[in-house]
């Protein structure tokens, strides 16, 4: 499969979210094994500031063969971080439950690219203020 070659992907580039997440579901039902449904599904969830429903749809895509499709996997990386972040984001009055959202990043990506960012965001939730400095 080639990247884009699914209708919901057009959807998704186009902004029209409710539309792709339809198109996806339906792509998924026609097209079990393909991981660019969940993906563009997921990504129009996202969208639609739905991203708890699309972390899910991120995680499946993960799991499957992307052999035969052009979905990249670190993008889907940088997809589901940036996803349980706006959801940690959205939980900030309960700092530990902001930082338990973060955490599922560490479960479903163990060697995820953003493992980093984790303690970063948690501090952030917790009121922590980050200082940079620059050494001369």
């Amino acid at each position: 499969m080639i990247y884009g070659a699914l209708l919901s992907s057009k959807l998704v580039v186009d902004g029209r979210y409710a539309e792709a997440v339809d198109a996806a579901t339906s792509e998924m039902l026609t097209q079990p094994d393909e991981p660019e449904a969940y993906f563009n599904r997921g990504q129009a969830l996202a969208g639609l500031e739905r991203f708890e429903e699309a972390i899910a749809d991120y995680e499946k895509a993960l799991t499957m063969d992307d052999s035969a499709s052009s979905v990249d996997p670190e993008t889907i990386d940088d997809e589901i971080f940036f996803a349980l972040r706006r959801a940690a984001d959205a939980r900030r009055s309960d700092p530990e439950r902001a930082v338990q959202t973060l955490e599922r990043y560490r479960q479903v990506l163990p060697n995820g690219r953003h493992l980093d960012d984790i303690g970063k965001w948690a501090d952030a939730f917790k009121g922590v203020e980050t200082v940079w400095y620059r050494e001369r």
